[in-house]
């Protein structure tokens, strides 16, 4: 028995050390992860007292109380959202607006990435920098004209509209990232293709699609959290709740001289959930698409 008991430390100690590395040490691990835990708790702070708040009675958010006591504990402010008809229709366009967004911008994304990375045409080069260019201006500097053009189309409080914005928004960043994973994938696949009858369409689907389906996650991933959190192009180009999504939609549980704060960081934290557990679904995805390297060919 005593040998046994002597055993058990020994191999925990030992998977701890491989679980580390040859270059980290028991003890620096300790410490490095104990500082993480402290650091990301307090990230993460915010979050747990905003979760609180949407479980609290009105009054404890206006007391000095860390925690509600065990009777302040209430779900009506999760009735009360969920059960406003405005709430729900925003709900259903901002699924709307950001699935849109996401399908559209990866369409386009895709075949622009896949033609300046594989093919040599005049203008390859002022065009990808224009693309560059375009993250460099920020949004309220090009919202204005962007909504005067929108109303020359008469786009104004309309999907097709919003779509288009964040499109327009999300697009740059998507087409540089997956012409870097499009630079990596050598030509001899394509040449294979070729040889075997492959079109160029059959080529970009059979052979470039799955081999760079990480950084097409994390284009899409990044197109619809541009989309679902946008509350500036949706403040321009809906008038209507026909056309308003979640962000915008905070604004219900507010008049011009009370804030019900109960109501408000309930609909926001809401507003997160869908996120998050997108982030929870294709974190996996997502860690391989950053780690691969696929910036390389930027």
């Amino acid at each position: 028995m005593a040998v046994e008991s002597d055993d058990k430390p020994n191999n925990f100690v030992q998977r701890f050390d491989e679980w580390l590395g040859e270059e980290v040490s028991p003890r620096m691990g300790v410490v490095v992860y104990a500082a993480l835990a402290l650091y990301f708790g307090f990230l993460l702070l915010p979050i747990f007292n905003l979760l609180i708040a949407t479980v609290s009675e009105q009054a404890v958010m206006y007391s000095s109380q860390l925690l509600p006591a065990p009777g302040q504990f209430t779900l009506q402010h999760y009735v009360t959202v969920l059960t406003r008809g405005e709430f729900q229709q925003y709900a259903i366009n901002s699924i709307t607006v950001a699935t849109s967004t996401t399908v559209l911008t990866l369409v386009l994304g895709v075949f622009a990435a896949y033609a300046l990375s594989k093919f040599e045409f005049p203008g390859r080069g002022p065009l990808l920098l224009s693309y560059l260019a375009t993250q460099m201006l920020p949004w309220v500097l090009v919202l204005i004209p962007f909504f005067l053009v929108m109303s020359s189309l008469g786009l104004v409080d309309t999907y097709p509209g919003i779509i288009l914005a964040h499109t327009a928004f999300a697009l740059p960043f998507a087409v540089w990232l997956l012409k870097g994973y499009f630079d990596n994938i050598p030509d001899s696949l394509a040449d294979a293709g070729k040889m075997d009858g492959c079109s160029q369409i059959d080529i970009l689907g059979r052979i470039m699609l799955p081999l760079s389906l990480p950084g097409i996650t994390v284009a899409g991933f990044y197109t619809f959290v541009l989309s679902w959190n946008d509350y500036l192009a949706v403040s321009v180009l809906s008038q209507t709740a026909v056309t308003r999504t979640l962000p915008f939609g905070l604004q219900l549980f507010q008049s011009q001289n009370q804030v019900n704060w109960g109501l408000v960081l309930t609909a926001a934290f809401l507003t997160m959930i869908p996120v998050v557990v997108l982030f929870a679904l294709i974190q996996n995805r997502l860690v391989e698409g950053l780690a691969s390297g696929g910036l390389k060919g930027m």
